[in-house]
């Protein structure tokens, strides 16, 4: 087995150009985002309803075989497969905990509420809005579109990048430099390494923008509940500042010490709001509501999965499932890297079944509580989350219907900063690798080079606030991003199985 790893440098080296022309095209769009934003907005809108008219179908099929693959690279001889020498790292509640704040942040707190309110205004297969039928459909929609679905991407790259990194000793964390490792003799697989590095750097870098441009104004309205603050551009920019500092400090700390801690502590408080809500909210309705929900999705996966509405022509899949599924092509990158990370001594298997099984079922509990008691506030009268003018201020109203006063939303707000802050410092390292030409001894960027995109993780939507531009743009433009994702996933798919035969596995 071919082994690149040996007699390297123990000293990280960034990879300045790629990292300065992708900061340049970053910006460069910003800027044109913020002063000439109409027009953007019409191309990147345009732009994506091309893209998911010509790839939307294939994404479906995709994330639907996926899930097979990798129930099959589970149960195979290949889950017996170590990653790495030695014990795992990390614990097993610290690494589920820190798959799960990767790749939930403060995005998925957020929808976890309010998710279930669109399906039931605007729901699919027909079902008439605001129905008996369609409150009964709402929340098993949103389990699946953040249960299995996703994380069959995430899982899919990976292992691809697991096997290259800690199997086939390819010396480097980045996705280019194992796609390189995967086309031997191809003449142009250097330029293609370094397209793909690109790719993975502008994708992160637009998703970490959605992420904000959720999340600030999430933490914004919950200060301006607990404080009685305004929420204006002011308010955001000092908790980005906030937010920045935060993920800046434990990137330089590292993840053990930093991130580590980080998402524990983020884990320990989701759970007591969570358990409260549980406790404090329609008790009896979460358990009935769950049950149900988890069933109805299991019952009706096929049918989500392969939903196109092709008589009706709703749009329900373009807006929700494909969307979705492109959105977490957009995060593949980052999340294939950083579980590869945290993944040293454990099996393909354990990995696997961990992201699969573990980050599923958490994000089904936290969904399961949280939409069912708002949904119940709905259906009793208590509060109609689905007719609220912001979904951030409308979440920290039903929050304020538990007992305890502002108890509730001033730990949901720690707890989104805690999502927040613990996913940019993932992506903050992701990057730092896909833009590095070596890692150190340790599998590390330079701390000083992770720092620089901090920066930019923060400069950019900072930029778009300043210039009160729409984050609607980035967001679809990343998604487009995303695409090309799809080819490079299945080409690293095939290049797995090429080793597995090349070293008898």
């Amino acid at each position: 087995m071919e082994n690149v790893k040996e007699n390297i440098s123990r000293k990280a080296i960034a990879n300045k150009p790629i990292s300065i022309v992708c900061i340049v095209l970053v910006f460069a769009f910003v800027l044109v985002m913020c002063t000439k934003p109409d027009a953007t907005l019409a191309v990147v809108s345009k732009t994506f309803d091309y893209v998911t008219a010509i790839v939307g179908v294939p994404i479906l099929w995709f994330v639907f075989i996926g899930l097979f693959i990798t129930l099959y690279l589970a149960l195979s001889k290949h889950g017996r497969i170590k990653l790495g020498e030695g014990k795992p790292e990390y614990s097993l509640f610290s690494y589920i905990g820190m798959m799960m704040c990767a790749a939930l942040a403060a995005t998925a707190v957020f929808y976890s509420f309010i998710e279930w309110s669109y399906y039931y205004a605007e729901p699919a297969f027909g079902i008439q809005a605001y129905s008996k039928e369609a409150a009964e459909q709402s929340l098993s929609y949103a389990f699946f579109h953040w249960g299995f679905s996703v994380q069959v991407v995430f899982v899919l790259t990976a292992v691809s990048l697991s096997y290259a990194y800690y199997i086939r000793k390819v010396p480097v964390l980045r996705i280019g430099a194992t796609c390189e490792a995967m086309m031997g003799n191809f003449k142009y697989k250097k330029q293609l390494g370094k397209i793909i590095d690109a790719l993975t750097i502008l994708s992160i870098v637009g998703g970490m923008g959605v992420s904000l441009g959720v999340g600030v104004p999430l933490i914004t309205a919950g200060l301006g509940k607990v404080f009685g603050i305004s929420t204006g551009f002011t308010t955001n920019v000092i908790v980005l500042i906030i937010i920045a500092i935060v993920f800046s400090i434990t990137s330089v700390i590292g993840i053990n010490k930093g991130m580590k801690r980080l998402s524990d502590l983020t884990m320990y408080i989701a759970i007591i709001m969570i358990a409260f809500i549980f406790i404090a909210g329609p008790t009896s309705f979460i358990i009935k509501n769950t049950t149900y929900s988890v069933g109805k999705m299991f019952s009706n996966y096929i049918d989500m999965s392969l939903y196109t509405d092709p008589i009706g022509n709703s749009g329900f899949p373009e807006a929700n499932t494909i969307f979705l599924f492109t959105l977490a092509l957009n995060y593949a990158a980052l999340m294939g890297i950083f579980i590869t990370k945290i993944s040293k001594g454990r099996t393909l298997r354990e990995l696997i079944i961990t992201c699969l099984v573990g980050i599923s079922a958490g994000t089904w509990i936290m969904f399961g509580i949280n939409g069912s008691f708002g949904l119940e506030a709905e259906l009793s009268g208590k509060f109609a989350l689905s007719q609220a003018e912001s979904g951030q201020a409308g979440v920290m109203e039903l929050l304020g219907t538990l007992p305890g006063g502002i108890l509730i939303p001033i730990i949901f707000t720690i707890a989104t900063i805690g999502f927040l802050a613990t996913s940019l410092d993932s992506a903050s390292f992701t990057l730092a690798v896909a833009a590095s030409k070596q890692l150190d001894e340790n599998g590390n960027p330079n701390p000083k080079f992770r720092l620089l995109w901090c920066l930019v993780l923060a400069l950019v939507p900072l930029s778009i606030m300043f210039a009160n531009g729409p984050f609607s743009a980035i967001k679809t433009v990343c998604i487009c991003l995303s695409v090309p994702f799809l080819i490079i996933i299945i080409g690293m798919l095939i290049g797995l199985f090429r080793w597995f035969k090349e070293d008898n596995l």
